[in-house]
């Protein structure tokens, strides 16, 4: 009974969906931000019918409008599939939209703008930022894995229980979960949102691309995210995924469903030499962070350790589609080089997000292959970018694809334009915890560099039958980056999850808040005197302490002008020495030591405020503090 009560109420939703989109008369998708800059903006939406739009724009306190008038296009690519318009539109399927695009050019930075739709008697109001220039504090958002479905509506992921193992139901069906975590992105007001992949559950089917953004953009202004702040993504394997009627994974299939991605999202070019390629991979500058987007969803040889999709044929075979190779050498690669350049010479911090997490204990951790212990759709193949993120320095990677939320990190040398190498470590986030499964770890799948997964980490709590904390649930990463004073920045990174909060009244988890898991990570930079030059280095004594603040270790990096006798003493607050971390003979050039957050005889000092101080043979000193978190 329950079975077919849960198929009737699919039905009447994908009818109720269908007639919406017959009765509108302007917007299939109302107005939407993409592609931002410090001095641009694109705006795009969809309409039923081939008419102009009209949009209106001006800077918010200005009295000045600006007018412009839209050109639709025939958005053929977005066309209901045969199939899916005979079994759920019964052979009346809306036709394709048109698309209307104005890029919004010669804005100013870091500035706000008011801007209004009108479209076939239907009108939207929106705002919007532009990017800062240089260093501004901003706020972004970064999740993956929200995988939308009409079926979503009273579905529920299977949930296990860590303690004993019994499995259950969330408390939530995959909606409801969602909407509750987009309800709390708005709240943030973030300069933009990135998705790691994954958007919908099948990239072919047309009714889950309705799904994402009956749930993105709204007509209400208030409850529009997608219309107020740019969202934009990364590719992910069901993008890919033409849908279970159609063979799954096929090619030219997951072609025709990469389209309807590219259709809706626009993105800086690459410059790829196929021109199909674009808008797959891409990168960009806002304010102090440059974000790298990648697209490996399949690689090259077929079926090999190095492949990621086992199913669909990589760039290099004749018969290949479009999905970019990865490997060293190939165009994707390259140019990731050279956009990781760029971003350490031109921002503060570097994110990478791509969809298939390279670190993970969950399904797809393991190494790629057919057979037990192995992947079809593995992430591991993407470990072979790693050499490269630690060489130019990246501070973190984002990526999906195992539907749960986990915490890696990873050590190594960064290797500098001048030549010198430092000590350096990458945060990897696996945050597909968008409002689909809600996964855990599995036997086998080993992460050695696993810092901080919830499945295990944050037991929940019970009482008398209610849940009131802990446990793994649907959320976001929040990412603040701003000063710490005029020579230092610092990006906060904080694991936001959405909460169910038992409802006495209606005896269902129907309300919710937003909770922050005990591990966010602070990560530091200080910025260069742009007026000391190289020459000038070689002369003064230079450091930088990095995490700061930290938890469980810090890297004090130091250049020394001249070669001779160094001192390196941890003091507290009041000047008391701690410990004395180097005591000797120091060669000219960068050096670096560790501090452990531990004193003279081994054992740990209590949190706070530290202090490091440099002391050379040649009459140079530093002082700098240090903020000493508790270890969680």
């Amino acid at each position: 009974m329950k079975c077919i009560i849960r198929r009737t109420c699919l039905l009447l939703l994908t009818l109720s969906i269908s007639c919406a989109l017959l009765a509108q008369n302007g917007f299939r998708v109302s107005p939407y931000l993409q592609h931002p800059t410090s001095d641009a903006m694109t705006i795009l939406w969809f309409s039923e019918a081939q008419l102009p739009g009209d949009l209106l724009w001006w800077k918010m306190g200005s009295s000045k409008e600006n007018s412009v008038v839209s050109n639709p296009v025939a958005a053929e690519a977005l066309n209901y599939p045969a199939w899916e318009d005979s079994i759920f539109f019964e052979g009346e399927a809306p036709s394709f939209p048109f698309r209307h695009r104005i890029r919004l050019e010669g804005l100013e930075s870091g500035t706000t703008y008011e801007y209004s739709v009108t479209q076939g008697g239907e009108s939207y109001d929106g705002s919007f930022r532009t990017a800062p220039i240089g260093n501004d504090s901003i706020r972004f958002i970064v999740y993956a894995d929200s995988e939308t479905e009409p079926e979503s509506t009273g579905k529920y992921t299977t949930w296990t229980d860590p303690v004993n193992g019994d499995s259950r139901s969330y408390l939530l069906d995959q909606t409801t979960g969602y909407r509750n975590n987009l309800a709390v992105i708005r709240s943030r007001t973030p300069d933009f949102v990135m998705i790691a992949g994954d958007l919908t559950q099948h990239g072919g089917e047309q009714r889950d691309w309705d799904e994402f953004w009956l749930h993105n953009t709204n007509p209400a202004t208030e409850l529009s995210l997608a219309g107020n702040t740019p969202v934009m993504a990364a590719p992910g394997n069901h993008e890919y995924y033409e849908g279970s009627s159609l063979g799954r994974y096929n090619q030219p299939g997951s072609e025709r469903a990469i389209k309807r991605y590219l259709t809706y999202f626009e993105a800086p070019e690459n410059d790829s030499d196929n021109p199909e390629q674009e808008g797959r991979y891409y990168s960009f500058m806002y304010g102090p962070a440059s974000m790298i987007v990648l697209d490996l969803c399949n690689n090259s040889p077929n079926e090999s350790n190095e492949d990621t999709n086992f199913y669909l044929l990589g760039e290099s075979d004749p018969e290949g589609g479009n999905a970019p190779d990865f490997v060293v050498g190939s165009q994707q690669y390259n140019w990731l080089e050279t956009q990781l350049m760029e971003a350490r010479a031109n921002s503060l911090f570097t994110f990478v997000i791509f969809h298939h997490a390279p670190y993970s204990s969950g399904p797809h951790g393991f190494p790629a292959g057919i057979g037990e212990f192995l992947d079809n759709q593995s992430g591991v193949p993407t470990r072979d970018l790693t050499p490269l993120f630690m060489q130019y320095g990246v501070d973190a990677v984002f990526s999906g694809h195992d539907e749960m939320w986990e915490r890696s990190e990873l050590s190594g040398i960064e290797r500098r334009d001048d030549g010198s190498e430092a000590s350096h470590s990458i945060q990897f986030y696996d945050v597909g915890i968008g409002g689909d499964g809600l996964r855990g770890p599995v036997n086998g799948a080993d992460n050695p560099y696993q810092e901080f997964l919830p499945h295990t980490d944050v037991p929940e709590v019970w009482e008398e039958g209610i849940l009131v904390s802990g446990g793994a649930h649907y959320g976001h990463l929040e990412i603040d980056i701003e000063p710490l004073n005029d020579s230092t920045w610092q990006t906060i990174l904080k694991p936001v999850y959405v909460f169910p909060l038992y409802n006495e009244t209606d005896s269902t988890y129907s309300d919710y808040e937003r909770r922050v898991y005990d591990d966010q990570v602070v990560l530091t930079r200080t910025i260069t005197d742009p007026t000391l030059s190289s020459a000038d280095r070689e002369t003064n004594l230079y450091s930088r302490s990095y995490p700061n603040p930290f938890y469980n270790q810090t890297n004090i990096e130091y250049s020394q002008p001249e070669a001779g006798e160094i001192i390196i003493t941890i003091t507290d607050a009041l000047g008391r020495a701690v410990r004395i971390l180097q005591d000797g003979f120091k060669t000219t050039g960068y050096h670096n030591t560790i501090w452990d957050g531990k004193d003279g005889r081994g054992s740990r000092v209590a949190p706070g405020i530290y202090y490091y101080l440099l002391e050379s043979s040649s009459g140079l000193h530093i002082a700098n503090s240090l903020l000493m978190l508790p270890i969680i």
